[in-house]
């Protein structure tokens, strides 16, 4: 009877151990792709969507500094990217409200209707190109298309690099074009792009458009990247407020590769146009800090022509 009983026992230790609840998959997932947690805060959206928030106010890097990232992953086949494209323009939240199933936001390429600059950037939708780059390599604006992310026309399939000299060979039925590259193939090209280290230059005196000005210095920005496992990064930097300095593009390089080491990462319309939507968010979804009111709260969205979703 004695051995029975510790057989009994035995087996329902066992029962118990097999039956007892597993570690939630995000939660893996989330341990293995941020690199040091430290500073972050962690939410699971959805099973295949995370949304990260960092803030410190003494790490001796990224001090004041307000960062956003989802990530999702389309290997879990829950859910998909999308690119919207609206030619009159609209803010990221009536974007968001358009779209059944949205989750989370971020604003997208630079603008297209825009007379003095529309001409530098390449835009495709499922096969049609809406804007191609005419602008020639003397002009101010010709490095805003230094990068490109290619995308299927199913959302789950991404990929980021250098652009082609010729468009037309790019067999991709999507394409956004930004700048400048951050990430490609591990290797942090972002260091050196418009590093203003020892250089004696007065960037006060630059055109706004030069790329030591316009990526050399501190402003909000928006990134996406793209990991080794095939996950799209959405990104937003904010700045311009002592709470939030901004970041150069040499600074959001380094970021980038501290805490997830991206195969590929590039960076995209920031500024004013920086923005992140996330479903359920008060007060209008926005959470990160718009700055077009000059103001450190939620409300200063600027209209903006596409914006990239996951649903």
């Amino acid at each position: 009877m004695k051995n029975k009983a510790h057989l009994a026992m035995f087996l329902a230790a066992f029962w118990v151990l097999g039956c007892s609840p597993k570690p939630h998959v995000a939660s893996l997932a989330t341990n293995a792709e941020l690199l040091d947690k430290k500073g972050w805060k962690i939410d699971t959206l959805r099973k295949d969507v995370i949304w990260y928030q960092y803030s410190s106010a003494n790490d001796p890097e990224f001090a004041n500094q307000n960062v956003n990232v989802v990530s999702f992953d389309p290997n879990k086949k829950m859910g998909i990217a999308l690119l919207e494209y609206k030619k009159e323009k609209d803010s990221l939240s009536v974007f968001a409200s358009r779209i059944d199933g949205a989750i989370a936001g971020i604003n997208a390429t630079y603008f297209i209707e825009k007379k003095d600059s529309a001409d530098y950037m390449h835009l495709r939708l499922k096969g049609k190109d809406i804007q191609q780059v005419k602008v020639p390599q003397s002009s101010i604006y010709w490095w805003k298309h230094q990068g490109m992310m290619t995308f299927n026309d199913k959302g789950t399939q991404f990929e980021i690099g250098f652009s082609p000299a010729d468009f037309s060979k790019v067999k991709a039925s999507n394409i956004i074009t930004g700048a400048p590259m951050l990430i490609d193939d591990f290797r942090p090209v972002g260091l050196t792009f418009a590093d203003t280290t020892g250089l004696k230059v007065d960037l006060k005196k630059l055109h706004y458009e030069h790329y030591l000005k316009h990526q050399g210095v501190r402003h909000p920005r928006t990134a996406v990247a793209v990991t080794k496992a095939g996950k799209l990064l959405l990104i937003t930097v904010d700045g311009r407020n002592p709470l939030a300095k901004g970041m150069s593009a040499k600074e959001l390089t380094q970021f980038l590769k501290r805490f997830f080491n991206p195969k590929a990462a590039m960076n995209i319309d920031g500024g004013g146009s920086t923005m992140m939507w996330i479903k359920g968010q008060v007060p209008n979804g926005i959470v990160n800090y718009p700055t077009d009111n000059k103001k450190f709260d939620h409300y200063g969205q600027r209209m903006v022509e596409t914006a990239l979703f996951i649903k």
